[in-house]
């Protein structure tokens, strides 16, 4: 039986999905048309890892439609398929 199961979904067709509807891709670019420009964190696109990548991709910067992805896993287990046993 195996111990880790990648299970893989699909990007492209959910953002395709996600542009389709006038609402969420509002939505989508909310960040380049209403965001705030306050030393305040309240959305991702304040924080300094955004501003960076910002200023290290100009090119990709300046389209608001591309999208920046993050992976977080901090000790996720979704499906309580990693079980320690101990004998």
């Amino acid at each position: 039986m195996p111990a880790k199961v990648l299970r893989y979904f699909s990007i492209i067709p959910r953002l395709l999905r996600l542009y389709k509807s006038s609402k969420t891709a509002k939505d989508m670019i909310w960040h380049d048309k209403y965001g705030t420009k306050a030393e305040i964190l309240r959305h991702l696109a304040d924080a300094t890892a955004w501003k960076e990548f910002d200023e290290q991709y100009p090119k990709f910067a300046s389209d608001p439609q591309n999208i920046r992805l993050g992976l977080a896993s901090d000790g996720s287990n979704p499906f309580c398929v990693m079980r320690i046993i101990l004998s």
